[in-house]
């Protein structure tokens, strides 16, 4: 067995590049191959793995080995770390990802509410479902590797079009079509809760994993929720409370802006001015001033409609 490679992908060199996606051919080889799957530069990534010929392996921490055999699609989440071992003879191609791009592709397509649960899991597309597509997913991968190493004009435009079609495919292969249907029906609820949160916690600075993790759902499924219950993202709807919030301070106390920031929990109070300009158009100091220091209590705005 050959040494484990620090991701022969290239990715490492990529990532502080800041590019979306990084596709690499895996082309066949005399020895193992190893990439680890953890996270480079502190930044989200997700990984596909497409395996034409030959056998793979995924081990994560603590579990069993997950056999994998020809031709096979392996989806993993930015949160499931452990490596990915491509046998002796095997060859395919490989994908690192941003996360907030595959969100924003998914985000854009018709079928959205069956892809977004696979952004939170581990995926296996088999080969007695994948083999009537290898020609297709050759293409798309193909694409990805191209406009990866040489990138043209419209680039990320290419392959947001390709990485979409893909998961396309992991969706259909993978089974989850079936799967995802029990989620339908619930948003509503999903969505109350996660007010009620939001409604406590929006100060806090907390991430949507982390309010996922209280609500006891996916990532996926609450993103899903308030799509469909409300036309805005968690963040979105973070964002939005806020804002509301500190309008209110900026209109109805004296307190200087940087104070208005600090009570709504930023650290840094020239983020905040760019935070607040760029959801409103207007710095505190320019929204107070054409809003005036007061405002009749009749106008005050209210959360009592909050769930």
């Amino acid at each position: 067995m050959g040494q484990p490679a620090a991701d022969p992908s290239g990715a490492r060199r990529a990532d502080p590049s800041g590019s979306a996606v990084i596709a690499t051919r895996l082309e066949t080889a005399f020895a193992h191959r190893t990439w680890s799957t953890a996270s480079l530069e502190g930044r989200g990534r997700c990984r596909a793995f497409f395996v034409v010929h030959g056998r793979a392996q995924f081990i994560a921490p603590g579990a069993s080995p997950v056999e994998l055999t020809a031709p096979v699609l392996l989806w993993l989440p930015r949160a499931l770390v452990g490596e990915f071992r491509l046998m002796a003879g095997s060859d395919g191609a490989t994908l690192s990802v941003a996360e907030d791009f595959v969100w924003r592709i998914v985000g854009d397509s018709p079928v959205a509410a069956h892809l977004r649960p696979l952004l939170d899991r581990m995926v296996i597309a088999p080969p007695e479902r994948i083999t009537p597509h290898l020609a297709e997913l050759g293409v798309f991968f193909n694409a990805l590797v191209r406009e990866s190493r040489e990138p043209q004009p419209g680039a990320s435009v290419v392959m947001g079009l390709h990485l979409g079609l893909v998961l396309l495919h992991l969706w259909r292969a993978s089974g989850l079509d079936t799967a995802t249907a029990g989620l339908r029906g619930t948003g509503t609820t999903t969505m109350q809760r996660f007010r009620q949160l939001a409604e406590l916690h929006y100060r806090e600075n907390l991430g949507i994993d982390a309010f996922a993790r209280m609500l006891g759902v996916t990532r996926a499924h609450l993103h899903d929720a308030c799509l469909r219950s409300a036309g805005r993202t968690p963040l979105a709807i973070l964002h939005d409370r806020l804002i509301a919030e500190a309008k209110l301070r900026l209109e109805q106390t004296q307190l200087p802006v940087e104070q208005v920031g600090y009570s709504l929990g930023f650290r840094d109070p020239g983020y905040f001015n760019r935070f607040f300009k760029r959801l409103t158009g207007q710095s505190p100091g320019a929204y107070r001033q054409s809003a005036g220091t007061t405002r009749p209590p009749s106008e005050q705005p209210s959360f009592a409609a909050w769930p």
